[in-house]
C-alpha cells in the first residue's frame, strides 16, 4: 500500500509543479503584455506632444522722445505728456498643433491690460499635388512687411503706411495658396469687411458688401551671387456708406472746417477702399550677408464706419518704405530705413487743414547684437520729418524717437 502510494504521489506533485508553472508563466506573458500596452500608450502621447509646438517671445523698451507732446501709446502719435518711459511692447505666446498636412495655430498677446488673440487659424494642404493650401480664422493679411514678424523684422515698428492700412495687421476670413518653386506663389483671401480683425465684428456693412478681397503673387529669382523676391499684392472691395456725409480728398477748406458733399452719394452708396502695392527683396552675400528691400502702395483709403453718422472721410494715398540691412560679423547687425506716408494725395500740401493728413516721414537707423542666447539688443533711432503747412503747421516739430529694445525668442 506504501509503495502504491508513492506511485500515484509522485506523478500528482509533476502535474502540479507543472500547472504552478504555467500559471507563473501566464501570468508573467500577461505583465509584458500590459507593459507593452503602456509603452505603446506612453508613445502615442509622446508622438501627440512631439505635434504641439510651442514658440514666443517678449520685447521690452525704453523708449526717450524729444516732442513737447511726448510719447503716446502709438510712439507716434504724440498725445501723451510723457517723454520716456519702459513699455512691454510685446509678448506673445504662440501654440500650434503640426499634423503634417494639416495644422492649428493659436498666438495670443499677454500684457498688463489684458489678454487680446492675435491669430486663431486652421491650415490643410492638399494631399496630392502638395500645391495648395488653405487657411481660415483670424491671421496675417497678405503683404510683405505685414507678414513679416515682429520678432524679426530688423526695425521696431512696421512702417506708416502699413500701420495705418493694415491695423492690427490681422482680419477674420480665409485664403488659399499656391505655391510652386518653378513658378510662383500666388495667395488669395476673402476677410470680413471692417477694420477689427478679431472676433469682435460688429461695425455696419448693410448686407451688400460682407467681404473684401486680397491677393499677393511673388516671384523668387536668383541672378548669379544675389536672389531676388519680387512681388504685387491688391485689396479689393467698398465700404457701403451708412452716412450721405462724404468729405473727399478734393473737399476744399471753408474756415476751420471742410465742406461735406451731402448730395453726390446715398447712404448705402459703395465707397471705394481699394489700393495696389509692388515690393521687392534684394539678397547678397557681401561680407556676412545683407540685403536691400522696399514697397510702395497707393489708392483709396476709407475711415471706418460708426454708428453716429457722422461724415465719412475718402482720401487718395502713397506710401513706400526702403531698407537695408548688413551683418558685421557673426553678432552684429546694421539697419537703415526710410519710409514716407502721405494720407491725402489729391491736394497739395498748403490745401490740406489736418495734421494728420500731412506728409509725414521717417528716416530710422539701427544697431542689433546677437552675443546673448536667444536675446536680441535693439538701439534705434528714428528722425521724424513732417511735412510743414503756413495754415496749420508752420515748423516741423522736435518728435525724434529713440528706442533701447531688449527682445528675448524661443
Amino acid at each position: 500500500m506504501l509503495l502504491l502510494t508513492l506511485v500515484g504521489v509522485a506523478p500528482m506533485s509533476a502535474q502540479d509543479e507543472g500547472d504552478e508553472l504555467k500559471s507563473k508563466v501566464e501570468e508573467v506573458k500577461s505583465q509584458v503584455d500590459g507593459i507593452d500596452e503602456n509603452l505603446k500608450e506612453i508613445q502615442a502621447t509622446v508622438s501627440s506632444l512631439k505635434k504641439i509646438k510651442v514658440s514666443g517671445y517678449l520685447q521690452v523698451n525704453f523708449e526717450k522722445s524729444e516732442g513737447m507732446g511726448g510719447i503716446g501709446v502709438d510712439p507716434y502719435d504724440g498725445t501723451d505728456a510723457v517723454k520716456s518711459r519702459f513699455r512691454l511692447r510685446r509678448n506673445r505666446i504662440k501654440v500650434m498643433y503640426d499634423g503634417g498636412e494639416s495644422k492649428m495655430v493659436v498666438q495670443g498677446e499677454y500684457s498688463n491690460s489684458g489678454f487680446e488673440l492675435k491669430d486663431a487659424y486652421l491650415e490643410f494642404e492638399e494631399p496630392w499635388g502638395k500645391m495648395f493650401a488653405f487657411r481660415l480664422g483670424v491671421f496675417n493679411r497678405p503683404d510683405y512687411e505685414v507678414e513679416y514678424s515682429s520678432s524679426q523684422r530688423e526695425s521696431p515698428e512696421r512702417s506708416a503706411v502699413i500701420r495705418a492700412l493694415y491695423p492690427g495687421e490681422r482680419d477674420l476670413g480665409a485664403m488659399v495658396t499656391f505655391e510652386n518653386d518653378d513658378l510662383f506663389t500666388l495667395q488669395f483671401a476673402a476677410f470680413n469687411n471692417t477694420f477689427k480683425g478679431t472676433n469682435s465684428q460688429t461695425l455696419p456693412n448693410f448686407g451688400d458688401e460682407p467681404l473684401y478681397f486680397m491677393g499677393r503673387l511673388t516671384k523668387s529669382l536668383t541672378l548669379g551671387d544675389f536672389g531676388l523676391d519680387i512681388g504685387v499684392h491688391a485689396r479689393f472691395g467698398n465700404v457701403r456708406a451708412n452716412t450721405n456725409k462724404i468729405i473727399t480728398s478734393e473737399s476744399p477748406t471753408v474756415g476751420s472746417g471742410m465742406i461735406v458733399d451731402s448730395t453726390s452719394t446715398k447712404i448705402g452708396d459703395g465707397i471705394r477702399r481699394s489700393w495696389f502695392g509692388v515690393e521687392a527683396q534684394l539678397y547678397y552675400d557681401f561680407l556676412g550677408g545683407m540685403k536691400i528691400l522696399a514697397e510702395y502702395l497707393t489708392g483709396s483709403d476709407v475711415n471706418e464706419l460708426n454708428t453716429s453718422g457722422a461724415a465719412m472721410r475718402k482720401r487718395d494715398f502713397s506710401g513706400f518704405y526702403a531698407m537695408l540691412v548688413k551683418n558685421i560679423g557673426a553678432e552684429f547687425q546694421f539697419a537703415l530705413k526710410y519710409d514716407s506716408y502721405s494720407p491725402n494725395t489729391a491736394i497739395s500740401s498748403d490745401a490740406v487743414n489736418l495734421t494728420s493728413e500731412l506728409t509725414k516721414s521717417t528716416l530710422g537707423i539701427g544697431l542689433h547684437n546677437y552675443s546673448f542666447s536667444n536675446v536680441r539688443l535693439t538701439l534705434w533711432y528714428d528722425i521724424i520729418s513732417t511735412k510743414t503747412n503756413d495754415r496749420i503747421l508752420k515748423s516741423d516739430p522736435k518728435d525724434n524717437l529713440l528706442t533701447f529694445r531688449a527682445q528675448y525668442k524661443f
